[in-house]
């Protein structure tokens, strides 16, 4: 095989210093960096925009690329600023929808490109990155629900609606919905049925099987009260991030596990919620803890404290 010229060393450079392909085989690297293409851009220089179709997946070498959304009002929010190792371009060709952000350079910069095709490729014949790219997704999803969980704290906050207020929009509410059920035979239920319910058990019974190693425990909370406390061992599965949590921690289990899921009072609708989904997967011993978290820790049972940053 001839030697690598100049451009094709920096290409297999720049992929040596992506966590993406530091462990790969050096038969391999030096295979795709001859195969990959190299691109300088310019200072401001649009690299994709919303909307555009997914056709290629890059690799920042040097320099630097922000990637932000924009509003119909103009208003800019920036998302994350990609240096050196990091890669940018693969949610769009993951999803196989349009791009969902844009991507500038906010410097001269330096990229490796992978084509559609290439980027295709590369999931077929290395399952690894499939999984790393999951795991990122999965900690992106995670910051973001923060970030939503954030501003919705504060909006709260921040409002002044007077308790009388409330009660009084909620009284008109039921007050309607009653006149109305009074009025139609075919009434909407004002508390929804459920058409089977899921099976509970108790913490001792619960704690029990936990003890034997037969049980999975699935924490249905948010993740900023997940950190903060949850059943030792338990995994977090957000309703928003269902399907990411479920193809990360439950697509080799076996479909006779026995599941536990748990929250705390408030958010028992969304345990019933989880555990529904899990029964709609296959999965056949499914059961929402009675009391939640509060019934667990009540009875001395180990949980694990609030992770520091």
């Amino acid at each position: 095989m001839t030697a690598m010229t100049d451009d094709e060393l920096e290409n297999r450079k720049i992929l040596l210093n992506s966590f993406l392909f530091r462990n790969s085989p050096p038969e391999e690297l030096d295979k795709l960096a001859r195969t990959v293409q190299s691109r300088i851009a310019r200072p401001n220089e649009i690299i994709f925009k919303e909307g555009d179709p997914p056709d290629s997946f890059y690799i920042v070498g040097s320099g630097r690329v922000r990637i932000f959304v924009s509003h119909k009002d103009r208003i800019e929010r920036q998302l994350s600023v990609r240096g050196p190792g990091e890669h940018f371009g693969e949610v769009a060709l993951l999803a196989g929808d349009t791009r969902t952000a844009n991507a500038q350079c906010l410097v001269e910069t330096h990229l490796v490109v992978f084509s559609k095709e290439q980027f295709d490729s590369l999931l077929r014949y290395y399952p690894d990155l499939s999984r790393n790219f999951v795991r990122e997704m999965r900690g992106w999803l995670l910051k973001d629900q923060e970030i939503i969980e954030e501003e919705a704290d504060a909006v709260i906050r921040a409002s002044r609606v007077f308790w009388f207020d409330f009660v009084l929009v909620i009284g008109v509410s039921v007050l309607l919905a009653i006149t109305f059920n009074l009025s139609n035979p075919y009434g909407i239920p004002l508390v929804p049925e459920r058409p089977e319910p899921v099976a509970s058990i108790s913490a001792s019974a619960a704690m029990e099987d936990y003890r034997q190693g037969h049980t999975l425990i699935v924490d249905a909370m948010p993740n900023n009260f997940y950190r903060q406390r949850h059943i030792q061992g338990a995994v977090n599965m957000p309703m928003a991030l269902f399907d990411i949590v479920y193809l990360m921690s439950f697509s080799e289990e076996e479909k006779d596990k026995e599941i536990v899921v748990y929250g705390n009072t408030l958010s028992r609708p969304y345990d019933l919620e989880i555990a529904d989904k899990l029964l709609l997967r296959g999965y056949t011993d499914v059961k929402v803890l009675d009391g939640g978290l509060a019934a667990w820790e009540a009875n001395g049972y180990p949980v694990e404290p609030k992770v520091s940053k």
